[in-house]
């Protein structure tokens, strides 16, 4: 009788192990369900590294053109060099430009004529003094001089020249100035270098609006917020800056471009446009 109740007690205490070991066991899942739920999320970077291109706004590259025929002279930059507005960088001649020039003298005269005939008699017409007809006449030679002078002002205009200069130099040259401050960066032609309307002669670019474009991860981006700040190293020194934009298309590469801006002018003064660099923005 006593091995029987000796047997019963063993069973209970094996059921009660077995119990116990099946509630450590739904623990241990437990713990290793939610590990695995927290592995699955994505990590929150320190900083967020991506690389980057110094750069400027194409609204400060300024590439000049010949806009007419003719023969490079008097090249006046080098590249490299810093120049303001108005600076000549160089002079075209052409024997069409000592056509135009006469053609222009001569629009001009006509023109100056014809208005001070239309001017008197359109008087005399006023006054009856003339026939309808003789005036219909002269009110279409002075407008057929205005057409001839001011399309030939305008053209001449659109080449390059200063059309009121023109009138009275002695030299048909056209002289080509920069219109914005900058450095000559590239100058494809040589002095005698022969140069049509599709030939580029000079790329200047303006460093004032220097800036930085980065290319972000697109599984980051979401961390990217405007006004964060960066920074990356040239050399011994640290550059620093904050986010402005963040373009909302993702590149071939998976990648999205965000813009930013320096915080010190004066470190500017040490980059290069076309610069590569290695950025760590800090959310």
């Amino acid at each position: 009788m006593q091995n029987y109740i000796y047997i019963a007690i063993a069973s209970v205490g094996l059921m009660a192990c077995g119990s116990e070991t099946a509630t450590t066991i739904e623990e241990q899942k437990d713990v290793e369900t939610t590990n695995s739920i927290e592995e699955i999320k994505a990590p929150i970077a320190s900083t967020i590294e991506c690389f980057g291109v110094v750069d400027v706004p194409p609204s400060s590259i300024n590439e000049i053109f010949s806009k007419t025929n003719g023969y490079i002279i008097d090249l006046a930059v080098l590249e490299g060099q810093h120049i303001k507005e108005g600076d000549l960088l160089a002079a075209i001649e052409s024997p069409e430009f000592a056509l135009l020039q006469k053609e222009y003298k001569s629009a001009k005269a006509n023109y100056d004529w014809q208005k001070q005939h239309y001017e008197r008699n359109q008087q005399l017409y006023a006054s009856k003094s003339i026939s309808d007809k003789d005036f219909q006449t002269i009110v279409k030679d002075f407008e057929l001089a205005k057409s001839a002078y001011f399309g030939l002002k305008e053209q001449l205009t659109a080449i390059g020249f200063n059309a009121e200069q023109l009138l009275t130099a002695n030299s048909s040259r056209l002289t080509i100035r920069s219109k914005t401050h900058g450095t000559v960066v590239k100058i494809n032609v040589k002095n005698g270098t022969k140069v049509s309307p599709e030939t580029h002669l000079f790329t200047i670019i303006d460093k004032t609006h220097l800036h930085v474009e980065m290319s972000v991860s697109a599984s980051y981006i979401s961390q990217v917020k405007k006004d964060m700040p960066f920074y990356f190293l040239n050399g011994t020194d640290s550059i620093n800056g904050t986010v402005y934009l963040i373009n909302d298309l993702i590149e071939p590469d998976n990648t999205v471009k965000v813009h930013g801006h320096f915080n010190d002018v004066k470190d500017e003064e040490k980059l290069i446009v076309g610069q590569k660099i290695f950025v760590n923005i800090l959310p």
